[in-house]
């Protein structure tokens, strides 16, 4: 579920860490795309109602507020014909979904219409992946403290994960991507490295979120940018967006599993 208190779409760039050494790291360069249309949205095999985010981007420079636009017009839709508008609701400056329902395997599209544009992005729900466990480790060369998540990649290859995870329930969050590209099948051990400063009773909770190829690629450039912890900004860089006609953030449909643990 997206929490409104972390900035969407290109305000990730600020947070994101990556892993993922064995890639070529890209070089984004970064454009002035304030008052583009940002779109933000998840929908996942666990029960909704499920929120998609819709704002205007602001210049890296701005401590402005982000503009959230409240008259779009958003739609979901699945392929067998499940369609729902969903809701603004001014709570949560979100739109959210009353009776839409997922499956794993299933393709989803997503139709956001601001001002007589209309913005669409499908995504297809990738069978769930477990974590079997997580280990607290330390680092051998500054004796920091991270945590490693383990679950097992399926034998067919193509497989792809965001993992996120985030000290305490309203702490800072780090994203990390994976891909079996990498190695595929068996037991995957993955560190989650990051700044988190991770001390004895903190308490870490970790999702392994199994994504399709075009969601990764947006998480595999943000955390490739490695620009370091999330500020109040929401910046205006170009990450491979899943949206079409120039709207900036992803929108994701995602199989997730969920954990935790207390650093002892």
């Amino acid at each position: 579920m997206i929490n409104k208190k972390i900035l969407f779409c290109c305000s990730l760039v600020m947070m994101l860490i990556s892993c993922d050494v064995d890639d070529k790291i890209v070089d984004i360069p970064m454009k002035d795309g304030s008052g583009k249309i940002v779109i933000e949205g998840e929908i996942t095999n666990e029960e909704g109602p499920y929120e998609i985010r819709v704002s205007r981007s602001v210049k890296v420079t701005s401590n402005e507020e982000i503009p959230v636009v409240t008259n779009a017009k958003v739609i979901l839709s699945d392929n067998h014909g499940q369609t729902e508008e969903l809701v603004y609701d001014p709570n949560d400056e979100s739109y959210k979904t009353k009776n839409f329902t997922t499956a794993e395997g299933d393709t989803y599209t997503l139709s956001v219409t601001v001002d007589g544009k209309v913005y669409q992005s499908k995504s297809m729900m990738n069978k769930l992946v477990e974590i079997e466990k997580l280990e607290q480790e330390k680092d051998k060369l500054d004796n920091s403290t991270f945590v490693s998540v383990f679950f097992t990649d399926p034998a067919e290859k193509g497989n792809k994960y965001v993992l996120k995870g985030q000290k305490g329930e309203l702490g800072a969050t780090q994203y990390n991507v994976y891909s079996d590209d990498q190695l595929n099948g068996g037991t995957i051990g993955y560190p989650l490295y990051g700044k988190f400063n991770l001390n004895k009773n903190d308490t870490v909770f970790v999702e392994l979120q199994s994504v399709d190829t075009p969601v990764y690629n947006y998480f595999r450039v943000l955390s490739n940018l490695g620009l370091g912890d999330s500020g109040d900004i929401a910046t205006p860089a170009n990450p491979p967006s899943n949206i079409s006609n120039g709207a900036l953030g992803y929108f994701s449909a995602h199989s997730v599993s969920g954990n935790y643990i207390i650093i002892q």
